[in-house]
């Protein structure tokens, strides 16, 4: 089913919308938008599991974190693969394979498409149709694109779709390299997001504390952006800038993880009476994990839009307490570091 709702706003609206009607969701503020739609449902699956959604870039420009539409599609939608162009920047996210795959195969393509969002679509949605285990035609000896067959044979119906269509499954599949044995994420940015998720649990399991819960939150927020920040480093930046942004994080994260283990805020949240200046020690570690969110949302846009990454973030009052910096010593000692 093909949907073409129109709006002059409210995208992300029109898009849930579209979605529910059909698998195929394309503004109609995106230029040639009937053309796109039509390319796009002769690649997409009619079994209802990949959703893609196209939107203008003015789309994101309000939108307060990156993934902050595609999160909103997930989380609306039936079908278990969200494919989403803003502008020629492209995003996916899965539950029938890993979302993190989805991604870098979405990353991989739009770099690889050079500005050429309908060709980088349909890459993108035939390779994670191949990946996932139950895509149609998996294990016949078409490598899984013989269930494009009936489309491609029944051509005068998908005139305006046919050249990109064919033109995509005539020359060599990009694959990228499967994420299972190369983790984007540097392993030791990798073990301070694992123990952030392990914090985030701490805090939203203690009950009748806001403060608590909106700490749980920006957690949960900050370790999602800290994997998104190097899946699109190393699908679109030079190595140099990996490098910086490992350095970076590495020295920001132990010493955040250090500030919201156990001992440290959440004790200052349940027993204050027990600190000197609670208060004080309280608003240092949620501004310095605001702050530290703030930037890397900062550092997807910089590396979105190709350009140098800028840290501008510092956590000087985090380094002024002894006990925090005690904590970091073995937490890098604990990792091996």
């Amino acid at each position: 089913m093909i949907s073409t709702t129109t709006s002059g706003s409210g995208w992300i609206d029109d898009a849930i919308a579209g979605l529910g009607a059909g698998d195929v969701y394309v503004s109609p503020d995106v230029s040639d938008s009937s053309g796109l739609t039509e390319a796009l449902t002769g690649v997409v699956p009619s079994d209802g599991s990949v959703a893609v959604v196209v939107l203008p870039k003015d789309a994101g420009i309000d939108s307060p974190y990156s993934t902050y539409i595609l999160e909103k599609l997930v989380g609306a939608t039936d079908q278990p693969t969200v494919v989403l162009a803003i502008g020629d920047d492209l995003q996916a996210a899965s539950t029938a394979i890993e979302s993190e795959q989805a991604l870098f195969i979405a990353n991989t393509n739009e770099t690889a498409a050079d500005g050429d969002t309908q060709t980088a679509l349909v890459e993108t949605v035939q390779q994670i149709v191949d990946e996932t285990p139950s895509a149609p035609g998996a294990g016949a000896g078409g490598g899984g694109a013989d269930w494009l067959l009936p489309v491609i044979i029944g051509g005068a119906v998908l005139v305006a779709a046919a050249g990109t269509a064919i033109g995509v499954l005539a020359r060599r599949r990009r694959k990228p390299e499967s994420p299972a044995t190369a983790d984007p994420v540097p392993p030791g940015i990798r073990l301070r997001v694992n123990r952030l998720r392990e914090l985030r649990s701490d805090y939203a399991n203690l009950p009748n504390s806001p403060t608590s819960a909106e700490t749980a939150h920006g957690i949960d927020t900050l370790a999602s952006h800290v994997e998104q920040l190097f899946v699109r480093l190393d699908a679109k930046a030079e190595a140099d800038q990996i490098v910086l942004a490992e350095a970076e994080y590495s020295d920001k994260l132990a010493r955040l993880v250090a500030a919201l283990e156990p001992d440290y805020l959440l004790d200052l949240l349940t027993r204050p009476d027990l600190w000197d200046a609670p208060d004080e020690r309280i608003g240092e570690v949620r501004e310095a994990l605001t702050g530290v969110t703030t930037q890397i949302v900062d550092n997807i846009k910089q590396v979105n839009a190709r350009t140098g990454l800028r840290f501008q973030v510092s956590l000087d009052s985090l380094i002024g307490r002894s006990e925090l910096r005690d904590w970091e010593r073995r937490f890098r000692q604990s990792s091996g570091e």
